[in-house]
């Protein structure tokens, strides 16, 4: 039996109807997205949309976010080194004004009344420069360092108080790229004056930390073998110094390691090189190895072969505010503390700093900047002693003893033996060749005449006047204060010393009526800034006093000052052109950023508008054929 042709049969209204009226749904919803892209510009809305594309658009505009706040900063920081490079313009046309008036004010022709008029002429120069050192601009000092809520110079006493400090102040100007926007005060104008101090070569102690050794550079952690023998017996070990802060800390593994074995070792500082370490077995030998792929023994200095002892080199362990006075040269610390000190001078004023309760570093450097002088101490920049600075431009510095020995315990006494005697007088010197011999009328009347032609130092000078004076005649550093003293004991009469070049380089001329005491000279080494505004200060008084040498020097220092500025202006212009290419490069990238940004999230609007006309005649087939496919009657339908 043959099997005819299946029938078509019909299709449920309903069916149709959900058919139908979800194509229009659909098309209303592809429309309506056509519409949101036309309105915003944006392929999406939502990231569920096109969840790659979106992630994309995410890193894109975290990018192109941070180039704009880099142009931002690069944008803030030209207009803050401009700002700096206009101030410090102005201040070389005053540089320029103060060496004409070196000129002016020089020779013995020039009156009196023309000094004075000078002199008013560098008071103005003076304000000029501090106007300048004061400028304020976006809301911050320029020259404060990072003080910048407040002005950072002041006159006091005739004097310039610096008041900033000399942090730099940076921004980030693209990843992994900073750039210093200020020039603190020290840099612009040098204004401080700093007594560095002679390496005091800190022992060790079992709280010194790794990181100080080898002058601050510290060392690179990691394991060692050592190894104990005794006859037959052996044991050897590793230690492991990864977690190691101290030297404590590496006596600690050391010993830890062999006890409870047949061989132990011990670990001390080396008494007879306290800047060492020293491993000391029980009994037999000691050997240390570094492991492979480390050097922290070598970095200890106790690598050795089978020895009965280690003493290891030395760790050049740096200052720091937390090392103890008594563990400074070499362990013999500062000596006797109580009723000395030092004595510090800056301009007229004076004070005794006492030391007596200072245990570390930090205690000294409170009780010096408690002392009212406008001061300020730090390890030094190299972590061997410390720095001493005077924060007033213009005064004169000085420190030195008051009856003990600790100024030069600390190595921070203005005047020494060592002092060269070409740097005495502010850096004029005493050219004692051409000052001649120096006369000595002695207590018992007769006349001792000492050549210095020979000497460089002051302590030349001092053994000088001890070879000649035959015993009775002695010269010494002054026990108070700074200079040079004369005793004579040839008998009861005055010392006296007659003013010549020689006695006046020296600070030295005068009379000493009392037989029992010393002719106590002046302090002829203060220490003084070579910045402008000192030079400014001392060539105001130079004027005023009609100081033709002073005047000499002045100009020199005058120079130096002008060269300095020049190069402070080329660090600012190097560092203008800086900015400059990285905003060339942040623009190029930004158009880059922007380019991909483009293809990933932003809607092509030509190609948008077609596809919406093609949608809107999609849906409006659609609505018809609805309309006429529910508008069916029954003959139709047959």
């Amino acid at each position: 039996m043959s099997i005819g042709p299946l029938l078509p049969g019909r299709l449920p209204n309903s069916f149709s109807f959900r058919r139908l009226n979800q194509q229009i749904q659909n098309g209303q919803l592809e429309l309506q997205r056509f519409q949101d892209q036309l309105t915003t510009g944006q392929q999406y809305l939502v990231p569920s949309e096109d969840p790659s594309s979106a992630l994309n658009t995410i890193v894109l505009q975290t990018r192109l976010e941070r180039q704009q706040q880099f142009k931002a900063n690069v944008e803030t920081d030209r207009s803050l080194l401009g700002a700096t490079e206009n101030a410090l313009s102005s201040v070389s046309d005053v540089v320029n004004s103060a060496k004409s008036i070196v000129l002016q004010g020089f020779g013995s022709t020039v009156t009196e009344d023309e000094r004075r008029g000078l002199a008013t002429e560098v008071s103005g120069l003076i304000n000029t420069v501090l106007n300048s050192a004061n400028t304020k601009f976006r809301g911050r000092f320029l020259f404060a360092g990072a003080e910048t809520d407040s002005a950072p110079f002041a006159l006091t006493g005739g004097d310039v108080l610096y008041s900033g400090n000399s942090q730099q102040i940076g921004s980030h100007i693209d990843l992994g790229q900073q750039i210093v926007n200020n020039l603190d005060g020290q840099s612009a104008f040098n204004v401080l004056t700093t007594v560095e101090s002679d390496d005091l070569n800190v022992s060790l102690a079992t709280e010194t930390r790794l990181s100080q050794l080898h002058g601050g550079a510290g060392l690179e952690l990691g394991s060692f073998d050592i190894t104990l023998q005794d006859g037959g017996t052996t044991v050897t070990r590793t230690i492991d110094l990864l977690l190691a802060e101290t030297i404590g800390d590496v006596k600690t593994f050391v010993e830890d390691a062999f006890a409870g074995q047949a061989l132990t070792v011990s670990v001390d500082i080396d008494p007879a090189s306290p800047s060492g370490l020293r491993l000391t077995p029980s009994s037999g030998t000691v050997a240390v190895t570094d492991v492979v792929g480390s050097r922290v023994a070598s970095d200890l200095g106790i690598t050795s072969v089978a020895t009965a002892q280690i003493a290891g080199g030395d760790l050049d362990s740096a200052v720091s505010i937390h090392s103890r006075l008594a563990d400074l040269n070499n362990g013999t610390g500062i000596g006797p503390t109580a009723g000395t000190g030092l004595l510090i001078s800056v301009g007229e004023k004076s004070a005794v700093v006492d030391v007596s309760s200072s245990d570390t570093v930090q205690d000294l450097f409170n009780q010096i900047r408690l002392a009212g002088l406008n001061l300020d101490a730090d390890v030094s920049a190299d972590g061997s002693g410390i720095s001493i600075v005077s924060r007033l431009s213009g005064a004169e510095f000085s420190i030195g003893e008051n009856g003990g020995g600790v100024a030069t315990a600390l190595g921070i006494r203005t005047l020494t033996g060592d002092t060269l005697l070409s740097d005495l007088n502010t850096g004029a010197g005493a050219q004692l060749q051409a000052a001649g011999a120096l006369e000595i009328t002695r207590r018992d009347g007769s006349l001792t005449s000492v050549d210095l032609s020979a000497a460089q130092t002051i302590q030349d000078v001092i053994d000088a006047v001890g070879a000649a004076g035959g015993g009775t005649l002695t010269a010494s550093l002054n026990l108070v204060g700074n200079g040079i003293s004369i005793s004579d004991t040839s008998g009861a009469g005055p010392l006296i010393i007659a003013e010549s070049g020689t006695s006046l380089a020296l600070g030295i001329a005068g009379t000493e009526a009392s037989p029992t005491a010393a002719l106590t000279g002046q302090d002829v080494n203060t220490q003084k800034s070579d910045g402008l505004l000192s030079a400014l200060t001392s060539l105001e008084h130079a004027l005023l006093i009609g100081d033709d040498a002073a005047l000499n020097t002045l100009s020199d220092q005058i120079d130096s000052e002008a060269d300095r500025l020049f190069q402070a202006l080329g660090e600012l212009g190097v560092r203008a052109q800086t900015l400059e290419a990285v905003e060339n490069r942040l623009l190029d990238d930004e158009v880059l950023i922007n380019e991909d940004l483009s293809k990933q999230f932003n809607a092509d609007l030509a190609e948008v508008l077609s596809s919406f006309v093609a949608q809107q005649q999609v849906l409006q087939a659609t609505y018809q054929v609805a309309g006429q496919g529910f508008q069916l009657s029954l003959i139709q339908f047959l």
